[in-house]
């Protein structure tokens, strides 16, 4: 509607042909409450006065960029096809609920999809359940879409899927529960942001990243995942990992394979059915003040080198709180790795002169086991301390290098070190 003002001048009758002043003002035109029919193009704000059942295809289809859809507290169901709202490349669009019921979109294929060059766009505020292949998917969907405060459970696959390039996008505070596949599958896509998810009994991994580098992961929690809780595989590089919390998976809180240059930071991943963290042929990672106690492992590295793991709380596993096997160049700094099961740390694999490990400032106190064990050479131990293990404080190969500076004492062994001068 164009609304009119006109106002003029206050000795308007005194001044011969004076003009008038007019002023404009144009109002954007309100949502209209409509009916709509399964399979429409929607290309107008628009909010839903029923529901739609039993679409036999697509429920809603976004047909133009800047629009809002508003499901008002009304259910899109289908038969097990198609999508539930499906937006093929247009732009800065909001699907919403504004109405303190649950707007739910069920029995589709896919939930919500966005496809190929939408950008800018808003899913928040919905429930997504009960689909066939995802709740929400992003295909080679960039820049700045969000998914925000959505409850996704109940998948027959995966909760939401992002994939095919789709980057720079946002997934925050939602629900993802109780879907039989990943909770969340990022592949193929960078620059993301999954921030204060709440990702619980998935029936494959929690949050998995293959081939995805560049994306930060904060503060979500993982739990009660038939597999790993969070997973960075398959040259899923330079990613952010930092305040995120897992328990009660089946498999490791976290693993990182085939991938490089991550920063695993102030995570607490505890209560797992694997290691706290799992590096495997993966180098040049940072690992740095994670909480991976009560795992059957704290720290695992195999195969994998010139990664920093420094100042982690390793304690009450049941096996080793730091194992390194055939890992070289790795850097194990101010750590603390006691009451364990077995070892508190452990060092395992020759390497050849200039590429061992360096220990340095670690405490193993308390363990089951040896404190700190360190097979073959050539390692470095340097101002370790090892207390009231069950075993040696320090036990070293010869040919491992005596840094100097570590200390032990009350543990098992008479000897208290082997390899290395320890003081009390």
């Amino acid at each position: 509607m164009i609304r009119i003002s006109r106002t003029l001048p206050s000795r308007w009758f005194a001044a011969a042909g004076a003009a008038a002043l007019f002023s404009w003002s144009v109002n954007p035109p309100a949502a209209h409450a409509a009916q709509l029919s399964c399979g429409r193009t929607v290309t107008a704000d628009v909010v839903l006065t029923a529901d739609l059942l039993d679409c036999p295809g697509d429920g809603l289809i976004v047909g133009a960029s800047g629009i809002t859809i508003d499901l008002n507290g009304h259910t899109l169901d289908g038969v097990g096809l198609g999508v539930g709202i499906r937006n093929d490349g247009f732009d800065n669009t909001t699907v919403t609920n504004s109405s303190g019921t649950a707007a739910v979109v069920e029995h589709f294929d896919h939930g919500v999809r966005l496809g190929p060059g939408a950008s800018g766009n808003v899913v928040e505020e919905l429930t997504v359940q009960e689909n066939e292949l995802s709740g929400i998917e992003l295909d080679n969907a960039d820049g700045d879409n969000r998914l925000r405060d959505n409850l996704i459970e109940r998948q027959a696959q995966r909760g939401v899927v992002i994939t095919g390039g789709s980057s720079g996008n946002a997934l925050t505070g939602n629900t993802i529960t109780a879907n039989q596949g990943e909770g969340v599958f990022l592949q193929n896509s960078d620059a993301n942001r999954l921030e204060g998810n709440h990702i619980a009994d998935s029936g494959d991994g929690g949050l998995i990243l293959e081939g995805a580098g560049g994306n930060t992961l904060l503060t979500n929690t993982i739990g009660n995942s038939s597999d790993g809780a969070i997973v960075l595989r398959l040259g899923s590089n330079s990613n952010l990992v930092q305040g995120n919390s897992s328990s009660l998976n089946q498999d490791a809180g976290m693993t990182v394979s085939d991938s490089t240059g991550n920063h695993i930071l102030s995570n607490t991943l505890q209560d797992n059915g694997d290691s706290g963290i799992f590096l495997q042929s993966s180098h040049d990672n940072t690992v740095t003040g994670n909480d991976v106690s009560r795992n059957t492992g704290g720290i695992e590295l195999s195969g994998a080198d010139r990664n920093l793991i420094q100042s982690n709380l390793a304690d009450h596993t049941t096996g080793d709180g730091i194992s390194l096997e055939h890992s070289l160049g790795n850097t194990l700094r101010l750590n603390q790795a006691g009451h364990n099961g077995s070892r508190g740390i452990h060092v395992d694999g020759e390497a050849a002169p200039g590429t061992g490990n360096r220990l340095i400032g670690n405490t193993a106190d308390a363990n089951l086991g040896d404190g700190i064990v360190v097979s073959k050479a050539v390692h470095t131990l340097q101002g370790n301390t090892a207390r009231d293990n069950d075993g040696w404080g320090i036990l070293a190969d010869p040919g491992n290098a005596d840094g100097g500076g570590n200390r032990a004492g009350g543990n098992a062994e008479p000897g208290q070190c082997a390899g290395v001068v320890c003081t009390p």
